[in-house]
């Protein structure tokens, strides 16, 4: 895609951005806001991780090269340190080491205890509980669940049941290693927020990774005059 669409393209973003209602505006912020929190919590992980690899790898860089130091010259004095420590000590870098080990020892813990949330991938019993709380979480509000359907490695899967073979295929091709789940709805600004606000008390937890929100407008045939207003949703779900 070149420069000049992609800027073409954000240009009329802004263009139906501007001309939203305030509360349209809202909605979409706060979708967008739950669909970054569940990439933030399922991403911040790795990142944590790797940082604290390339700091080891580096303190064992350094101790090598001390101690070659020391060996050829027969002295104490400390190897400067390599580049990769940014000019620390090894004093620093270990203190450093230490507290992201402790970061991510925090981390893994409350890794842990999301993880227990999630429903057990070989439990079909447990999933389907979560989509009935799903649905019965979103009629609760004014939504009408038009569809919730689950989303398989492969298209020409999509009407087939789900069984545990399909959904862990589809969990591990993913980047979030978890089965996803599609729901469709017909809602409005209320009911939606109603809804999101309400995912914390299922049972377990459906994360929004994804949304797509459109504005409906039913007009009268003669007038054209609004008569109706509501929101087409689509939000997929790590589960």
């Amino acid at each position: 895609m070149s420069t000049k669409h992609m800027l073409g393209t954000a240009r009329e973003a802004l263009k139906r951005w501007s001309k939203l209602p305030a509360k349209d505006k809202n909605l979409h912020t706060a979708v967008a806001a739950a669909c970054l929190i569940g990439l933030y919590t399922l991403f911040i992980w790795p990142l944590a991780g790797n940082r604290l690899d390339k700091l080891r790898y580096d303190l064992e860089k350094m101790s090598v090269r001390e101690k070659a130091a020391a060996k050829s010259s027969g002295s104490k004095a400390p190897a400067p340190p390599p580049p990769g420590l940014g000019g620390k000590s090894a004093r620093d870098a270990e203190r450093e080491l230490l507290e992201l080990q402790q970061q991510l020892e925090t981390a893994r813990g409350e890794l842990l205890a999301i993880n227990r949330r999630f429903v057990p991938l070989d439990d079909s019993l447990a999933m389907n509980a979560l989509k009935s709380g799903l649905t019965s979480l979103a009629e609760t509000g004014d939504m009408e669940v038009t569809a919730i359907e689950h989303v398989y490695l492969r298209d020409n899967d999509k009407d087939k049941p789900p069984t545990a073979q399909l959904i862990q295929e589809a969990a591990q091709a993913n980047p979030f290693k978890r089965p996803l789940v599609t729901l469709k709805a017909r809602a409005s600004f209320r009911g939606l927020m109603q809804f999101l606000d309400g995912l914390r008390d299922l049972p377990f937890i459906a994360a929004p990774v994804a949304c797509n929100i459109q504005v409906r407008v039913e007009r009268h045939p003669k007038t054209r005059l609004p008569v109706r207003q509501w929101l087409e949703v689509q939000i997929k779900f790590a589960v």
